[in-house]
C-alpha cells in the first residue's frame, strides 16, 4: 500500500491531482485579497494577476509557460480591443474613458483600474485560472496565503474526504465489503476469515505502538497538561509541515477511527474539542500521535525530547 501523504502548501505546488481537487474553490481568492475583476467580463489581464499576487509580470509569464496546458485549461482567452469595447460599452458599468493610441486601447474603468489592451489582443484569465496560478506560484506571499486557505478547506472536508488524510480508510472499506459479501453468500469460512482480517487491520497500528514503543504514558509526559499538550501539537504540526488546524483534524480523525473517541459528538464547535478528552483517554491521544509520527518516519524519542526537556525514556 503506498504511503499516505501529508497535505501541505508545497505538496499543492507539486501535486496536480490535489490542485484539480480544489480548483473550484475560487471563493478563497477574495478571502485573501480583494479580487478586482474586469466588470462584466469576470476576468483579469496578466498584469492584474501579477498585481494581485504582488509579483512582476515576468513571474506570471514563466508560471504560465511551465504549466501552459493546466492553466489554459481553466480559462485563458485572448481578447482584442474590439471585444473589450463591445462588452464594456454595452453594459451598465461606469467606464470613464476609452483612448486609442500607440497601437493599444487604454481603458480607464475607475480611479484605481486602468487597462491597456494591445491591438493584437491580450490574454485574460478566469477566476479558476487565477486560482490555479496561486496553487503553482512558489515565491508569492499572497499565493502562499491562498494555499493556506485551501488547506483549511481540506481540513473542514476531511470527514467527507478522509482519503486526503489517510489511505487506511480505503483499505478498511474493502475489508468491510469482504465481510458483507461473505455474509450475503452464507459462506461461514469466508466470513470468519474476512472478520479476522478486519480485526487484525484495526489493531495493527496499536499493536505496533504497544509492543515497539514504551515511551508513552501519562505519568511520563503529562501530555494532559494544557501547556504540554499545546507544545506537542505545535511541534507535531511543524514536524509534518501542516497547519495547526489540520494537525488537530488529523488527531480527531484518528482518535475516532482507532478508539471510537468521537470528540465532535461531545461538544459544539465553539469550544475546542480536545477539552472533552476524559482523564483515562490521554494515553490514547498520545498513542495516536506516536502512530502518525511513526507512519511518517519521525523519530518519536527525539520528537518528545524536543517538546519536553525533562522527558526520559522509560
Amino acid at each position: 500500500m503506498p504511503e499516505s501523504k501529508i497535505i501541505t502548501s508545497e505538496s499543492m505546488v507539486d501535486n496536480h491531482d490535489l490542485r484539480n481537487e480544489l480548483i473550484a474553490r475560487t471563493e478563497v481568492l477574495d478571502k485573501v485579497k480583494k479580487l478586482l475583476l474586469i466588470p462584466e467580463m469576470n476576468c483579469m489581464t496578466i498584469r492584474q494577476v501579477a498585481d494581485y499576487y504582488e509579483v512582476d509580470v515576468d513571474t506570471i509569464k514563466r508560471c504560465c509557460q511551465r504549466n501552459r496546458t493546466e492553466i489554459e485549461g481553466d480559462g485563458v482567452v485572448n481578447k482584442t480591443p474590439k471585444i473589450f469595447k463591445e462588452i464594456l460599452k454595452g453594459t451598465t458599468c461606469s467606464v470613464k474613458n476609452f483612448e486609442q493610441k500607440n497601437g493599444k486601447l487604454a481603458i480607464q474603468i475607475d480611479d484605481n483600474t486602468r487597462l491597456e489592451i494591445p491591438n493584437r489582443g491580450i490574454k485574460c484569465f478566469s477566476k479558476r485560472a487565477i486560482l490555479r496560478i496561486g496553487m503553482l506560484l512558489r515565491d508569492s506571499e499572497i499565493a502562499q496565503e491562498v494555499r493556506t486557505q485551501l488547506l483549511n478547506i481540506v481540513e473542514h472536508t476531511a470527514e467527507e474526504k478522509p482519503e486526503l488524510l489517510t489511505q487506511d480508510i480505503d483499505d478498511e472499506e474493502k475489508l468491510q465489503a469482504a465481510i458483507g459479501k461473505a455474509f450475503a453468500t452464507g459462506n461461514i469460512m469466508e466470513f470468519a476469515t474476512a472478520a479476522q482480517a478486519y480485526t487484525a487491520f484495526q489493531r495493527r497500528h496499536i499493536d505496533r505502538i504497544e509492543t515497539s514503543n514504551k515511551l508513552l504514558t501519562a505519568e511520563v509526559l503529562h501530555i494532559s497538561d494544557r501547556k504540554m499538550f499545546n507544545r506537542v501539537m505545535r511541534k507535531f504540526a511543524s514536524t509534518l509541515h501542516i497547519s495547526f488546524g489540520v494537525a488537530f483534524s488529523m488527531l480527531y480523525k484518528q482518535l475516532s477511527y482507532r478508539y471510537g473517541i468521537d470528540l465532535k459528538k461531545r461538544g459544539d464547535r465553539k469550544t475546542p474539542y480536545i477539552q472533552y478528552i476524559k482523564d483515562d483517554e490521554w494515553d490514547k491521544v498520545q498513542k495516536v500521535i506516536v502512530a502518525i509520527l511513526e507512519k511518517y518516519n519521525v523519530n518519536v524519542k527525539e520528537f518528545f525530547e524536543s517538546c519536553s526537556p525533562t522527558f526520559k525514556e522509560k
